[in-house]
């Protein structure tokens, strides 16, 4: 990569894939990189890499089109299994929910269970919800990122399982906002999920009980 175009720092390394803060045509971005694994055969690891790369660019891209806070993909680079993508200036839901009134956690995730509703009802499983892939930013925009774990499915049983998930991460990370978040998140997705189709919305909230009877678990924060 020219280095007069492509400036970066690592930020972050997780399982799958690492981040690198860093500059791209003098724009702010993300370069999102997918490693190496040495313990599958070479073609097999370049195959899995790029189709990843690929499955999550393109989720990015359309989920923007629906309208939701996604951060812009400006380059999918398939050699190098990396996606370069608008760097969002914000706080990580996680660090800063405990600073927040009620009246301001529940507009929050009214906001958000909307926008995971819109994606479901356009056929994508966001896979790994979590408050540390929700940004908030100065100006109270909530951007959902690292769609790493996309899915594409219309089952109502994925869709339970994605907002199980995330109610299992409310639970675990923030037991004492956990009510008052997941009450304001299931009512902002049934607001949005009841338009299209009311009887299908009723069965995914009413099948996440259901999940938790089979002994599902929350995804690691730290898979990429």
């Amino acid at each position: 990569m020219n280095s007069d175009i492509y400036r970066e720092k690592l930020i972050h390394k997780g399982a799958e894939a690492n981040l690198y803060y860093g500059q791209w045509f003098n724009k702010k971005v993300i370069f999102k990189r997918r490693v190496p694994k040495r313990y599958r055969l070479e073609e097999l690891d370049k195959r899995i890499r790029t189709e990843r790369t690929l499955n999550e660019a393109r989720a990015l891209i359309r989920a923007k089109n629906y309208g939701v806070n996604i951060p812009q993909v400006y380059e999918i680079d398939v050699q190098n299994s990396t996606i370069v993508m608008k760097y969002i200036e914000g706080e990580k839901l996680k660090k800063i929910l405990r600073t927040l009134d009620n009246n301001k956690k529940e507009e929050y995730f009214k906001k958000i269970g909307r926008d995971i509703a819109i994606l479901h009802k356009n056929g994508h499983i966001h896979g790994d919800i979590t408050t540390s892939n929700l940004i908030i930013t100065q100006n109270e925009d909530i951007f959902i990122i690292d769609f790493g774990l996309h899915e594409n499915s219309d089952k109502i049983e994925d869709k339970s399982v994605d907002l199980h998930l995330f109610k299992r991460v409310l639970i675990s990370s923030h037991g004492k906002d956990y009510e008052v978040c997941f009450n304001a998140f299931i009512q902002g997705y049934i607001s949005e999920c009841e338009k299209e189709n009311k009887n299908e919305c009723n069965l995914i909230i009413k099948n996440i009980n259901a999940i938790e009877t089979r002994g599902r678990y929350v995804k690691s924060e730290d898979r990429l």
